[in-house]
């Protein structure tokens, strides 16, 4: 009884020798057991800060824009993205309490390309996030369709004074 038990883990054993054999000089003569892919994605390097996109704010007489946030220059180009990333979604998200929000977007302006009417005395504020530009009666109306304050975190500023 274990003979014949030692005789059948002997037979398994050698015939075992020539697959691990096999195994083994398919992976020197062809590399290793992973497979290639089959469509690799390039990726963006982690530490590199997002490209902000800059936009022209409009100065036609008559029209306003809703001024969301005055940046200063010491902030990080990835937060200032997630700002606008955020104010994008949320006028998304209200579009429906006012019609003249659909597809809005909130924008980026540096300081040199606002209306002058807007421009702050104060020069630590470079960048600007808004969204418009809408007639000027109906943007004060706009920031209590947004849930926000009039006068904190939404001015209605006319591009023309």
């Amino acid at each position: 009884m274990f003979a014949r038990g030692s005789k059948r883990r002997a037979l398994v054993a050698w015939a075992a020798v020539p697959l691990v054999v096999g195994i083994g000089i398919g992976v020197l003569i062809g590399g290793d057991l992973t497979p290639a892919p089959v469509n690799p994605t390039p990726t963006a390097p982690v530490n590199e800060p997002p490209q902000l996109e800059y936009t022209d704010m409009p100065c036609d007489p008559g029209s306003s824009v809703l001024v969301l946030h005055s940046l200063e220059g010491a902030m990080p180009a990835a937060d200032v993205k997630v700002l606008l990333d955020y104010e994008s979604l949320w006028v998304r998200y209200r579009e429906n309490a006012n019609p003249v929000l659909r597809d809005q977007t909130a924008l980026l302006s540096r300081r040199d390309d606002v209306c002058d009417a807007i421009v702050p005395n104060d020069p630590k504020f470079t960048q600007f996030v808004w969204i418009g530009p809408f007639q000027s009666d109906v943007a004060p109306s706009l920031c209590e369709a947004l849930l926000k304050v009039t006068g904190k975190n939404c001015i209605p500023a006319q591009v023309v004074r």
